[in-house]
């Protein structure tokens, strides 16, 4: 996966040599490589919208050739057939994005070896300057960038960023299972716990991850929750 980082890694550092101001180039970055990735996203969002107005269809013949699989299989090509939808639409682009995303997040997780390459005074400025509240984007986010004293379990919590990004992921996974929510019972279990312990994850990781990784992925789960939403909403003349 160096590749990508080597690439966005580079990317990052030209944005940073216009701003000259880390959180702001990571805030850019972020909204230029989530356009990158769009047409992908979108391609995703579009195969989840249409597995999920095909679910009641499905559901009438898993029940109708439950005792005969080899009908059942025929039926559902049949039915993707009339639709003109293709399963795995939509893992394609999940697989397409994957190297991408790991090559972000090692140029953010590792910016000495693919942002400023061979440039340490440049990096220890970038990383030390304060953004927000937040005194250095290369060390965790923690309640102590806001109450400077305190007892330590207090001012060793997750701080502000975390806490932002876990609710905006929250948010953004609830968004994309409400689009699929037609289908089964165990699916959308599995989905519900899924939106709770990803956040918690993402929470639990704030304490030891930079501020700056967070910063990324927060600002990009607020694109895509915004995208989620433009493209979950009817269009115009659509029955909801």
């Amino acid at each position: 996966m160096s590749i990508f980082a080597e690439v966005f890694g580079y990317l990052l550092g030209l944005i940073y040599n216009l701003v000259q101001n880390y959180g702001v180039a990571i805030i850019i970055f972020t909204l230029l490589t989530k356009l990158i990735l769009m047409p992908f996203t979108i391609k995703q969002l579009r195969s989840s919208k249409a597995m999920a107005a095909l679910q009641p269809k499905m559901k009438e013949i898993q029940e109708k050739y439950k005792d005969n699989k080899e009908k059942q299989n025929q039926m559902m090509v049949e039915l993707y057939k009339e639709h003109n939808y293709n399963p795995l639409s939509g893992c394609l682009p999940l697989l397409i994005q994957f190297p991408i995303i790991i090559g972000l997040f090692t140029a953010l997780r590792e910016p000495g070896t693919y942002v400023f390459v061979n440039n340490p005074d440049l990096l220890e400025l970038a990383t030390q300057q304060s953004f927000l509240w937040m005194k250095n984007l290369s060390d965790p986010d923690l309640i102590s960038n806001i109450f400077s004293t305190g007892p330590a379990w207090l001012i060793g919590l997750p701080g502000l960023m975390p806490v932002m990004s876990a609710a905006l992921t929250y948010f953004q996974m609830n968004s994309m299972n409400s689009a699929q929510a037609s289908g089964s019972a165990g699916q959308n279990s599995s989905m519900k716990m899924m939106q709770t312990i990803f956040p918690v994850m993402i929470l639990f990781w704030g304490k030891s991850l930079s501020a700056g990784l967070i910063l990324y992925w927060t600002v990009g789960s607020l694109f895509q929750l915004v995208q989620q939403y433009i493209m979950n909403k009817p269009a115009k003349g659509e029955k909801a």
